[in-house]
């Protein structure tokens, strides 16, 4: 997996260096991205690839996520496909492009002897012991993204921020609000993207 991630950020880095050939305005970019996360529910980092769609409101990719042994307990390896809606219309802000509402959903899966997507085929356990899958899980977040569009040779860029949850935290939230609190069940990510 270290290699892997070494490749993608190689990768991205010697896309990167290429010259945009006079490409200021952002809708002569390419709509694919190259990305990397910290955080939000699909590992430590994650990096993926994605496409912009419907006149660049729409972004969809998939990723790549690895949590280490040393921050979670055990070396996990998630996929996720998302997708995020920009769902305003931009604040041009000198030279960036704020996108002050995101929102999305992201279903992923993660790998493991431990983990499950339906208890039917976990024998181990007593029918209905888990009331949740614990390798397929449903995310849901709210944030915002900053386009840096007229900042030469760095418009490729953006960066972005999430708070979501887990559908199966939420339900539980609601069903026990006295135990869990919102600290508790949601989570930040920050990201950043290239388009190519």
């Amino acid at each position: 997996m270290k290699r892997f991630t070494q490749f993608l950020l190689g990768l991205g880095l010697l896309l990167g260096a290429f010259p945009s050939k006079g490409q200021s305005p952002a809708q002569e970019l390419s709509p694919y991205y190259v990305k990397t996360q910290f955080a939000g529910d699909i590992g430590l980092v994650s990096v993926g690839v994605g496409r912009q769609s419907f006149n660049r409101k729409l972004e969809t990719d998939l990723s790549f996520g690895y949590l280490p042994k040393k921050v979670g307990g055990d070396h996990l390896l998630t996929v996720a496909l998302k997708s995020s809606l920009l769902a305003t219309k931009p604040v041009k802000i000198e030279k960036v492009d704020w996108y002050p509402v995101t929102t999305g959903v992201q279903l992923s899966y993660t790998f493991g002897d431990e983990y499950f997507a339906s208890e039917r085929h976990l024998s181990r356990y007593p029918n209905r012991y888990y009331r949740f899958s614990t390798a397929l899980h449903l995310y849901f977040f709210v944030g915002g993204q900053v386009n840096l569009t007229r900042i030469e040779k760095l418009n490729r860029f953006s960066g972005y921020y999430e708070m979501g949850t887990m559908g199966e935290y939420l339900i539980s939230y609601v069903q026990n609000p006295r135990y869990l609190n919102p600290a508790k069940i949601f989570h930040l990510a920050l990201g950043a993207k290239m388009r190519l």
